[in-house]
């Protein structure tokens, strides 16, 4: 018993001396004489140079160089091997580094690209040069310009002597797609072509706006505005309105507002899509020098009724869309001015804005106005017809219509006499559109429409018994075929002809003295 109890106090003395000499600090003196006698090297330092500094016992398997890094690692001491096998060990001091940042690709010198250590930072001079001092030439050194890649490089890279040139490489990255899918607000988004395009289907009323009229909303558009804010004077990048292909299912309109111009002509019921190019127009349109406007009509037939009625403070206006069959839809709407009815604040507001500074507003010496009075209406038809899977046909018809009248009254030779002036503005547009798809690649197009305008005014001279009146005419026919040729997947090939024969007819006719001038 007495034996086991000895062989485990033996054991357990024994291991706590291995443990405590493996654990326990030495000075920094005992291992620089173990290794001299490890070793044949010699240590010159100062006393005070090593006093006081610990380290943990060094393996005797290291070898001399190994134990040498260790010992570096351990102490802040500088070990410099000498000739002889003489080693110096000097107190460590701040270490200067030096280098040059430059662009790898130009070659040219990056100014104040920064610099940084682990306790000091700087950053280069418009020559690219820099100058760091660390603690250590262990450092790790860290590199940034903006827009170039970041690099990281150990200190002894950049050692006083070499003053190592460091190329940076500039930085690329890849941002994600952003779609919108409102522009302004919803249901007006742009096109890959520059376009603009309003679905009226899932669009929301602009502020300021009570519906949704087309050419008030195209103004709200960057680059369009009105310089008299009505919709038959629309300014594109600067353009003049008469510079503006406008276009009703391709139907060209040479009229385009009610109220001359402070709404819009174009019942938006039956309106279901709008285009608008600013620039970059097609060859197709050339008309639009300035930008173009596309209205277009619903494209495709609905197998069910449907219907809407409405009314605000200047019309009513109802829509139908009457399915006809399977492969056939027909689409009516229409508006008429309120003003037979009743006389709204809103119809005053418009009426007077329509009659500021002309006679219809304040006549001359002792002419007297009375039955001012303003109507307008608009009756839109389109019918579309799905013949088989490679035919489609539609038909469009629109008619417009504005007339302005008052009566002119006044005193001549003690008798009293009234004659009328009024201003009547219509436009009737019909078109034919067919299309053939002859196979994936193939689709060709023809299509024939008529255009008329008419603006007739009759101004009556009552003091001198006189009557003008002015007559100006559009007439415009037009036929346009299309080919288009599907090349690959994201290539086509249009190609086309078309011909239009526009007439225009002014007439001039006083009645005293009879003078008639037809141009």
């Amino acid at each position: 018993m007495n034996i086991l109890r000895f062989i485990w106090f033996f054991l357990f003395f024994s291991w706590s001396a291995l443990a405590f000499s493996q654990e326990a600090p030495i000075l920094v003196k005992q291992a620089l004489n173990q290794l001299e006698g490890q070793h044949d090297y010699t240590f010159n330092y100062a006393e005070s140079t090593v006093a006081n500094i610990y380290v943990n016992p060094l393996p005797k398997a290291l070898s001399f160089t190994e134990a040498i890094t260790i010992l570096e690692q351990q102490t802040s001491l500088i070990f410099t091997i000498l000739d002889n096998n003489l080693v110096s060990i000097t107190p460590q001091s701040n270490i200067t580094l030096c280098g040059y940042i430059i662009d790898s690709n130009t070659q040219e010198a990056l100014a104040y690209a920064t610099i940084q250590g682990e306790d000091a930072a700087t950053s280069t001079n418009v020559d690219g040069f820099f100058s760091l001092d660390v603690s250590t030439k262990n450092e790790a050194i860290t590199i940034r310009y903006l827009g170039y890649k970041t690099l990281v490089y150990p200190a002894t890279k950049f050692m006083p002597k070499n003053c190592f040139t460091v190329e940076l490489s500039t930085k690329s990255e890849s941002l994600e797609e952003i779609v919108l899918t409102s522009f302004l607000v919803q249901g007006i988004s742009k096109l890959n072509n520059g376009a603009l395009s309003i679905d009226f289907d899932n669009f929301t009323t602009l502020p300021g706006l009570i519906e949704t009229d087309v050419l008030q909303t195209v103004q709200a558009l960057p680059g369009i505005q009105s310089a008299n804010e009505t919709i038959s004077n629309i300014n594109i990048r600067g353009g003049t309105n008469d510079q503006n292909l406008i276009l009703w299912d391709d139907i060209k309109m040479y009229q385009t507002g009610h109220f001359f111009g402070l709404i819009s002509a174009f019942n938006p019921k039956i309106t279901q899509k709008v285009i608008v190019k600013k620039n970059g127009t097609s060859a197709n349109q050339t008309d639009g020098v300035s930008g173009s406007i596309s209205m277009q009509t619903e494209d495709t037939i609905n197998q069910k009724f449907s219907g809407s009625f409405g009314a605000n403070l200047i019309d009513a206006n109802t829509f139908l869309d009457i399915p006809l069959g399977a492969s056939s839809s027909l689409q009516l709407g229409a508006r008429k001015s309120l003003s037979d009815i009743v006389i709204t604040p809103t119809y005053e507001a418009y009426f007077t804005r329509i009659a500021q500074d002309t006679e219809i507003e304040e006549n001359v010496h002792e002419v007297r106005n009375t039955n001012q009075s303003f109507n307008f209406y608009d009756i839109s038809a389109r019918w579309l017809y799905q013949i088989n899977s490679r035919d489609k046909l539609r038909v469009n018809l629109l008619y417009i219509n504005n007339l302005l009248a008052f009566t002119e009254n006044a005193t001549v030779n003690q008798m009293q006499t009234s004659r009328e002036s009024s201003v009547a503005q219509n436009s009737f547009g019909a078109g034919v559109f067919y299309e053939r798809t002859w196979n994936n690649n193939i689709t060709s197009s023809i299509h024939i429409y008529e255009s008329d305008y008419k603006l007739r005014a009759i101004n009556a001279n009552v003091l001198d018994s006189q009557r003008f009146l002015q007559e100006n005419d559009v007439s415009e026919t037009g036929i346009k075929t299309s080919v288009a040729f599907k090349l690959k997947e994201t290539q086509q090939l249009s190609t086309g002809y078309e011909f239009i024969e526009t007439k225009v007819t002014n007439l001039d006719d006083v009645d005293a003295p009879i003078l008639r001038t037809l141009i």
